[in-house]
């Protein structure tokens, strides 16, 4: 079973992580995570983690298209194009890896409703 240690750490790197891309957290407190034993406290976590997963994705689907648009040089404004679709795909990869590790996070969570 993993320990409550192993939680608390993924659940610090998922923080720092969406922190990065300014993204709201998924709505977990610590004491949530330090207090859940029952398979439903799990799954209600797990599902917090999946909606905030599911608005990264969001957010990194937005910059993709962005950094589509900064390609196809819709924006003529004087802007460095080729810095701001830097930008946006940074941004992108960013939204994703956070949207994975919150899925990693729910996943965990999930494995412990089953005691595996």
């Amino acid at each position: 079973m993993i320990s409550m240690k192993s939680i608390l750490a993924a659940a610090a790197l998922a923080a720092v992580l969406s922190s990065g891309v300014h993204a709201k957290d998924a709505g977990v407190t610590p004491e949530q995570i330090a207090a859940a034993q029952t398979p439903a406290e799990h799954e209600a976590i797990a599902a917090a983690y999946e909606q905030e997963a599911t608005r990264l994705d969001a957010k990194a689907r937005e910059h993709e298209k962005m950094a589509q648009a900064y390609k196809s040089g819709a924006s003529k404004k004087g802007m460095e194009e080729a810095s701001m679709r830097a930008h946006c795909s940074k941004l992108t990869k960013q939204y994703s890896d956070a949207a994975a590790e919150n899925r990693a996070l729910a996943q965990e969570h999930r494995a412990m409703t089953t005691g595996q």
